[in-house]
């Protein structure tokens, strides 16, 4: 956790109802949390070094820098490299998940095309990160 007590989300969404999902859920869920959205990868690379979120959630398909790009210069970055990226995406192809892989993501996510099955995704990826991940690295530093 960073060095305040307040527990940071970054967002990297370009999709507007996207984010609104990811939102509502952690208003509701973790009200605690401060989460930052950027809307493409040139944008997050740019909030990660400013606060220095705890946890990204980092969309595939974005404009300008793409998900694949700005994980693959997340995790290049040694000042950056250790913070989690769960990658989202619509797409369940190999290729993507295999690049995620290969370039160090914590997680994938499929975000599904029913609406309440993606918030019961994210509700319990956020619960895990925030609630046990997170928190238990923090207590060994």
């Amino acid at each position: 956790m960073n060095s305040k007590s307040t527990p940071r989300l970054l967002l990297v969404e370009d999709n507007d109802i996207d984010a609104e999902v990811v939102e509502r859920v952690l208003t509701r869920l973790r009200p605690d949390i401060e989460m930052e959205r950027a809307g493409n990868g040139h944008e997050a690379l740019l909030a990660a070094r400013d606060k220095r979120p705890d946890l990204i959630l980092l969309d595939i398909r974005m404009p300008q820098m793409d998900g694949r790009e700005t994980l693959a210069n997340l995790k290049g970055d040694e000042t950056l490299c250790d913070i989690p990226v769960v990658m989202m995406s619509t797409s369940a192809h190999d290729e993507d998940i295999r690049f995620c892989n290969d370039h160090h993501a914590n997680a994938y996510m499929t975000k599904a095309a029913d609406p309440q099955t993606t918030r019961d995704a994210i509700e319990n990826l956020l619960r895990f990160w925030f609630d046990k991940a997170v928190m238990q690295t923090a207590r060994l530093h």
